[in-house]
């Protein structure tokens, strides 16, 4: 299968006339369709442009671009359902009863509740600094041996998430989790996706696009989303 990236706009393509607004800030990238459903994704430093609104074509080798596009993706994938359960990672999935967890991308806030609870695992960030981190020469030997993944989203647009899905071991649990996250059951043909984490927004909601283009990262806008996720169908049972 295609990297998502690539399989999404295959399917979907981008139609700009489907664009009611959008916004480039400092940390994240959000587009209103013209359903008022709204789609982010974080830039991670990357240096964004204006071409793709202006009818460039999409060029899938470039990282601002593939920002653009997840971001469009997820206007669309993110709203094909309704969520009747709305919780955050830790309170649907007892990491207890996970074993050698490793965390690619480095959530701060989630790390916290493991330290609380003493769960151990290893960190992998190469976008930030941090005691806790591992050594990122290591991070392929742990991703081989690893028996439950926290996988950030942002690899989908930096083209990093088929390289390291293909290093898990079969039987491996990947969690896929930010507000980055494309919504699509079409995840689960990925090797070892068990749950999406994502967010959606209420159509037309501007506060979001104001603080994005206010330059906030996600706490800025974390008022505004609702934490929701799918499931691949034969996980079902083990989330709580």
């Amino acid at each position: 299968m295609k990297e998502p990236i690539e399989h999404f706009y295959l399917k979907t393509g981008f139609k700009t006339g489907k664009i009611k607004e959008w916004v480039i800030g400092d940390k994240y990238v959000a587009i209103m369709n013209h359903k008022g459903n709204i789609g982010v994704c974080a830039t991670l430093g990357i240096e964004m442009n204006e071409g793709l609104f202006r009818g460039e074509k999409p060029d899938l080798k470039d990282t601002a671009h593939r920002i653009i596009l997840n971001a469009y993706f997820n206007s669309i994938y993110n709203y094909e359902r309704q969520y009747f359960d709305i919780k955050d990672i830790f309170d649907r999935i007892d990491f207890s009863l996970q074993n050698k967890i490793v965390m690619v991308g480095y959530f701060e806030t989630l790390y916290k509740k493991f330290s609380d609870n003493n769960l151990q695992l290893d960190v992998f960030d190469i976008h930030k600094e941090s005691d806790i981190l591992t050594d990122i020469s290591k991070m392929k030997v742990r991703l081989s041996e690893a028996g439950t993944i926290i996988l950030t989203g942002t690899t989908i647009f930096n083209n990093t998430f088929n390289e390291i899905t293909g290093l898990t071991p079969r039987g491996c649990n990947i969690f896929l989790l930010g507000p980055s996250n494309i919504l699509s059951e079409e995840m689960f043909s990925y090797p070892n996706i068990k749950v999406v984490f994502g967010s959606v927004f209420k159509p037309g909601d501007r506060r979001v696009l104001d603080k994005i283009s206010e330059g906030y990262g996600t706490r800025g806008f974390l008022p505004y989303l609702d934490k929701v996720y799918i499931v691949k169908d034969d996980y079902r049972n083990e989330i709580q």
